[in-house]
């Protein structure tokens, strides 16, 4: 395959892939220094360690989610990041919260900023949403599993961001109370929410 070819096939499969990392081109025979020449034509750019978009594609909330999501292929969105793209918080691009396995070594990104989860066992594999974000599917927690790992979290995030979320889903009539009520139990945060739901919620 001849350089001209090289740089077509890396500029379609950016297109596609949304967000391209190194190790997409080795099934192509491609080497990784293509990537830089197409960042220094102005073609590429680079967001983070080895995370490449296309150069006309402005960094949002939803771009930030999708490089998390190449970056971290076995994270799940969660906390203020899926609190926000569920239409409840406000989204930070420059920071995303991503829940990893509880053994899982760290994950070595430097773009986006990460905010670290580790869960466990159904904790972490229960509640996952898959949605295609920039052409990359991207695994985000439901709301009421969010709602539940706000409280799960509250002594490193802040017991009034989980309260103020669910005063805020219960009002938008956005809750499933069963399905809160479960992934509470699964959280091991149903005897602290009760009195929050009950309250909220006019029981």
């Amino acid at each position: 395959m001849d350089e001209p070819s090289k740089s077509e096939r890396i500029l379609a499969l950016v297109q596609q892939l949304g967000v391209l990392r190194p190790k997409d081109l080795a099934p192509h025979g491609i080497q990784a220094e293509y990537l830089r020449r197409l960042c220094d034509r102005g073609l590429l750019k680079k967001l983070g360690r080895g995370s490449y978009v296309p150069a006309e594609r402005r960094l949002s909330f939803e771009l930030s989610l999708a490089l998390v999501a190449r970056a971290v292929p076995n994270g799940v969105i969660c906390l203020q990041s899926a609190l926000a793209w569920h239409g409840l918080g406000e989204a930070n691009p420059r920071e995303i919260a991503v829940a990893i396995e509880r053994r899982a070594a760290r994950p070595r990104v430097d773009f986006p900023a990460l905010r670290i989860a580790r869960l466990g066992g159904p904790a972490f594999t229960e509640g996952v949403e898959a949605h295609a974000l920039e052409h990359v599917d991207v695994p985000i927690y439901c709301l009421e599993k969010t709602l539940a790992d706000l409280f799960k979290f509250r002594n490193k995030i802040g017991p009034h961001i989980a309260v103020d979320a669910l005063r805020a889903a219960l009002a938008k009539g956005r809750v499933d109370l069963d399905t809160l009520r479960h992934y509470a139990r699964l959280c091991r945060v149903e005897r602290v929410m009760k009195p929050y739901v009950d309250a909220l919620a006019g029981h």
